[in-house]
């Protein structure tokens, strides 16, 4: 097991910082089970510390409490997943709304760069492809300076990065990797600085998600009827 080095004076905030993080990188399975021993294994440290950070996370629903010495990625129901997808479309389709009148050639470049890498990912590494569709998210988000807004997607990656890991799993490659993915929409609706259509393709791109979320309901219910 690799240690990961952190610094004595916050360990609890760098600790909650990247837990947070790889949740919303999706680098954790919905009901994944995290014992807080494990963790202070994995960065070399007590368990006060991580203690600490998980509560936090439990405070804000990005774990919940199942023992007194563990914890768990929620497993959000669809109706759960449908309220965050509900909350990301209207947020950052106002987001790139803004976006659109504002961005430069120089932007729309990176922008393509990181769809590109996610693009090649997509075929061959789900985990990769997962956390570079957040950073293409994050980018625009960023673009919008809109920082109070940006908090509150924020939030919603949390919760949702574990749900969209199942998505890169799961769904066809071919959808996923291929030259009519949601982003090309959306990049070309920048390009010709159009809000309303960046606006819409941001939506599009976000009600994808409905495919998967269609499919888990379906397992659920097979499931509960056996």
């Amino acid at each position: 097991m690799v240690v990961k080095p952190v610094i004595r004076d916050s360990l609890s905030t760098q600790i909650y910082n990247d837990l947070r993080g790889a949740l919303m990188d999706g680098q954790y399975a919905p009901g994944q089970r995290l014992t807080i021993s494990e963790v202070a294994e994995q960065y070399g440290t007590s368990i006060t510390p991580v203690r600490e950070a998980i509560f936090r996370l439990v405070s804000e629903r990005a774990l919940e409490m199942r023992a007194a010495t563990s914890v768990q990625v929620p497993d959000l129901s669809p109706d759960s997943l449908r309220e965050i997808q509900r909350i990301r479309m209207e947020l950052e389709g106002l987001a790139v709304f803004t976006v659109a009148s504002t961005i430069n050639e120089t932007e729309l470049k990176v922008l393509r760069g990181i769809n590109s890498e996610f693009i090649k990912a997509a075929a061959t590494d789900p985990e990769k492809a997962s956390v570079l569709n957040r950073d293409f998210h994050f980018a625009l988000l960023k673009l919008a300076k809109m920082p109070l807004l940006e908090g509150i997607c924020e939030n919603m990656w949390v919760l949702m990065g574990p749900f969209l890991r199942t998505f890169h799993d799961r769904m066809p490659v071919r959808q996923i990797s291929g030259e009519d993915h949601k982003h090309y929409d959306l990049l070309a609706a920048l390009e010709v600085g159009d809000p309303e259509r960046s606006r819409l393709s941001m939506q599009d791109d976000i009600r994808w998600g409905e495919e998967m979320v269609r499919m888990l309901e379906a397992e659920r219910s097979a499931a509960a009827a056996r």
